[in-house]
């Protein structure tokens, strides 16, 4: 059996459920899916076949996981802070806005989001 640049037998040292797990993690290789798509596929199960890959790496005889695959955030980091002012919650305060040079923009109703964005970078075309 050949996963990535190491070669693996297939020999008694492995139980049933360790060669079924191997051969699914090869498949799915040779297949371009994931192995969750594949297990599907297939009609294995997929907790006993996860358990069994990560019981094979920690042991050395699979390689590590690939941790390429790592997507990128499409969040925003924000960060939510309680009002100095309580009047302000009183008086209708929905938003404020703190910029990194200090200047604060506090709003009665929710802003467009294209706003914000044009007042948080410092664009002139934000002031109308």
């Amino acid at each position: 059996m050949y996963l990535g640049e190491v070669r693996y037998t297939m020999d008694e040292t492995l139980t049933q459920k360790q060669r079924e797990a191997v051969e699914a993690l090869e498949g799915a290789r040779r297949a371009g899916v994931s192995l969750s798509d594949y297990a599907k596929a297939k009609g294995l199960e997929l907790r006993p076949v996860y358990d069994a890959i990560a019981t094979l790496r920690r042991r050395g005889a699979l390689p590590p996981a690939d941790r390429r695959r790592k997507r990128k955030s499409r969040f925003v980091a924000v960060r939510v802070a309680s009002s100095p002012a309580p009047m302000a919650v009183r008086s209708g305060l929905v938003c404020r806005l703190l910029r990194s040079d200090g200047c604060a923009i506090e709003c009665g109703e929710w802003p467009e989001p294209q706003w914000v964005a044009a007042v948080l970078a410092g664009r002139k075309d934000a002031a109308a």
